[in-house]
């Protein structure tokens, strides 16, 4: 079956290679707004026996939008279907978005020469074990759980706040200081700042926002850019009756694969940058070092441990690091190409490194 929203063959055939995020786009405005059910049927699942196309009809009345949410998944999403219209998931290639994306410069990392001495660039490689999921509230989106998605490129992402945020909460883990969390303050917002007051290399990476001080505000030396994501599925969750022991009603979810439309893994690229304020409190080499090593074996720990993303508490965004390449400016015994250490110790390995050997 081929889906014929506009029901024009001409312009079915104007649709590019990846087609399946326009009809995601389109198909819900398509349900919603049923004239004719009579050709909505024929463009949407003709039966080939009267009684199974009243059905047909009973059903689409009760909830278009759940008869073209499984048409779509079947079409799109899944592979070698059988007669029982069950197969195996498959990833979809986000397409010309990507290839745009990439020719703006935008996942490149920002040029270490732009930055004061002392500065450093990196990037991390991991690869995706489980799919990931971003959370977006976009309301004409076919399904109610769409991946964040760049609003002029269409491409998912998980955004530069949110792993700040994931990176954060790995260094607070990896480094707790001596007092337990909860006594810290009422609210994580005080327990945070409390921390950092008392940790200056939580400060300097992260910063500090006071509300109620603004002079107490501090701004973080750690910058991010977003993690673009290249592969999609679709996964749907179906919450059990407790009691009952059956489901409820099944949820649809986007995801970013953790595979390719060929059954490959795939390696995300998370990159960002330290930048040293010259003359600042701790901006000599052995502190910028030492706040550098911190920050990447606190992600080496944790993040394999907790994965990136939303529900990552429930296995989604499981990640195993591949390699990691740091370019420091004026590092004392740092060559001025990119140092790179390969392995699932690799982010371990480089935090020892930089740690290590300090003038």
């Amino acid at each position: 079956m081929s889906f014929d929203f506009l029901a024009d063959d001409r312009i079915s055939k104007l649709f590019p290679q990846h087609s399946w995020q326009i009809k995601g786009h389109h198909l819900k405005r398509e349900a919603l707004a049923i004239s004719d059910m009579d050709g909505f049927i024929k463009r949407y699942g003709e039966p080939d026996k009267p009684e199974k196309r009243k059905k047909l009809a009973q059903d689409i009345s009760k909830n278009p939008l759940a008869h073209l949410r499984s048409l779509y998944l079947r079409e799109e999403f899944m592979a070698e279907l059988d007669a029982n219209q069950r197969g195996k998931a498959k990833a979809r290639d986000v397409g010309s978005g990507w290839q745009a994306l990439e020719k703006t410069g935008a996942m490149a990392n920002v040029p270490l020469s732009a930055l004061p001495t002392g500065s450093a660039v990196w990037t991390l490689r991991c690869q995706l074990l489980t799919p990931l999921l971003t959370g977006d509230d976009d309301p004409f989106y076919l399904f109610d759980n769409p991946l964040r998605k760049d609003h002029i490129f269409n491409v998912p992402y998980l955004s530069a706040a949110a792993i700040k945020g994931l990176a954060a909460d790995a260094y607070q883990r990896a480094f707790p200081g001596q007092v337990a969390w909860e006594t810290r303050g009422q609210k994580d917002p005080e327990r945070t700042m409390h921390l950092r007051n008392e940790d200056s290399h939580a400060r300097r990476l992260f910063g500090v926002a006071s509300d109620d001080n603004q002079a107490d505000s501090l701004r973080g030396r750690l910058h991010f850019s977003p993690l673009w994501l290249r592969w999609v599925q679709y996964l749907v969750m179906n919450p059990m009756d407790e009691k009952k022991g059956v489901g409820t009603m099944p949820i649809q979810f986007e995801a970013a694969a953790p595979f390719d439309e060929k059954a490959k893994p795939v390696t995300l690229e998370l990159r960002g940058f330290y930048f040293n304020p010259l003359g600042a409190d701790g901006s000599d080499e052995t502190a910028v070092r030492a706040d550098l090593s911190r920050f990447i074996a606190a992600l080496a720990h944790w993040w394999p441990v907790l994965g990136l993303g939303a529900k990552r508490l429930a296995g989604y965004g499981a990640i195993k690091p591949t390699d990691i390449e740091v370019t420091a400016k004026g590092w004392r015994n740092w060559p001025d190409k990119p140092l790179k250490k390969e392995g699932p110790q690799a982010w371990l390995d480089m935090a020892t490194k930089i740690a290590g050997e300090q003038p």
